[in-house]
């Protein structure tokens, strides 16, 4: 057998070195790769979207998270968008990787305003013959987004004569949302409530023997003043309050002052032609049937006497001349002390079918201390109808 010479062991030893050594690199770059990919894969971050557009109402909330489809291996940050003005906006994501890198998505905001506005109106509505009206006075529009609504009217009413007219009024917004409401005008002449005339003189007696005698435009039953729905006065009887009438409700206020409810009169003294005013527009609102049970035609009302009075609370945040006043300890403190000062509640509770109006906590009217004593009946209050024997009923 031949030996091998030192060269070709040298040689074979060189070949083992680069085949080991190229073995080695193999490896380690397959490692690395491995690592690499690990690496890589520990880093890597994940950030989807649902979608890239979305259409959403004018103040709707908008909430980022409800679009985000997958994250990973990030940090979110959201720039919320105001909804409050419509138009074209962005919500964007600020993302930040491991690695400290921050990246940007957006999603394009549509904000649209879809809702209509809001018409507040009567759907019919009474007037007289030679009124002035404002056609817009009739109707309140609102809108949720726009200030500035056009309106738009359709139609006319004639009132130099009576007829039913139609109107139609159209809001319309800047994003062209429109609205319509009808009204029906009823044009009618204008009832004139005259009084009848007060003849001077004896008319007889009541159910109860009190005599009834007619003098300077008034009736007086039992020596009473009395204006009621049967009884009228003269279109030109008062002047103002009696001041019989002042000087109790003064004596009165002392005394509820120091009781802790200091009063004010709300209304006193009014005259035939207010009445008929107030009386008149009351009908235009509520109808003649409705407005008999809580207000008086001219010539019907106490209030023209210059004995009655509305009292209320110093305080103006207590309700005054309506039913709100009514559970209140200021009413409570009247109904229980007014008799001592010569008052009287007119329409009490439950009384309707003897006065001809609905409980009024407020309406007080002077008699003197010694009929006020009889009628306020330990609380339990007696109207005069009842006292003297007579009615409160209009003749028509």
């Amino acid at each position: 057998m031949k030996k091998r010479t030192k060269k070709e062991s040298n040689k074979k030893t060189i070949i083992t070195l680069v085949i080991v050594l190229f073995t080695l690199l193999i490896l380690i770059g397959i490692s690395s790769f491995f690592v690499y990919k690990e690496y890589k894969n520990y880093y890597k971050y994940t950030f989807k979207l649902t979608t890239k557009e979305i259409t959403v109402k004018v103040n709707e909330n908008v909430n980022p998270e409800d679009y985000i489809k997958e994250y990973k291996n990030v940090k979110i940050k959201y720039i919320n968008i105001v909804t409050s003005t419509i138009g074209e906006k962005e919500l964007t994501y600020y993302v930040i990787d491991r690695f400290k890198i921050g990246h940007y998505y957006y999603i394009k905001v549509n904000v649209i305003d879809d809702e209509a506005p809001v018409i507040t109106a009567k759907d019919k509505i009474t007037i007289y013959t030679g009124s002035k009206i404002d056609l817009n006075s009739y109707i309140k529009v609102t809108d949720n987004y726009d200030k500035d609504v056009d309106i738009k009217i359709d139609g006319n009413v004639d009132t130099s004569k009576e007829g039913t007219y139609k109107v139609t009024y159209t809001a319309t917004d800047k994003s062209g949302n429109s609205l319509s409401h009808i009204i029906t005008f009823t044009v009618k002449k204008k009832e004139v409530y005259v009084a009848p005339p007060v003849e001077n003189g004896t008319q007889g007696v009541t159910s109860k023997g009190y005599k009834i005698v007619n003098k300077g435009g008034a009736t007086y039953i039992g020596g009473i003043l009395i204006a009621n729905k049967t009884y009228n006065l003269s279109s030109t009887y008062g002047s103002g309050l009696t001041s019989a009438t002042n000087s109790a409700f003064k004596e009165m206020n002392k005394a509820a002052t120091e009781a802790g409810y200091p009063l004010r009169i709300g209304s006193g003294y009014r005259s035939y032609k207010t009445q008929n005013t107030i009386y008149n527009n009351y009908v235009k609102r509520d109808g003649k049937t409705k407005a008999d049970t809580y207000s008086a035609r001219p010539g019907h009302s106490e209030h023209q006497t210059g004995l009655a009075i509305d009292i209320c609370n110093k305080d103006k945040k207590i309700p005054c001349i309506n039913s709100g006043f009514n559970n209140t300890d200021t009413a409570k403190w009247l109904s229980d002390n007014a008799y001592k000062y010569g008052f009287i509640l007119r329409y009490p509770s439950g009384k309707t079918n003897e006065t001809g109006y609905k409980f009024e906590s407020w309406h007080y009217r002077y008699v003197g201390k010694d009929i006020a004593s009889k009628l306020y009946n330990n609380g339990n209050w007696i109207t005069l109808e009842s006292y003297l024997g007579i009615t409160s009923k209009y003749s028509e």
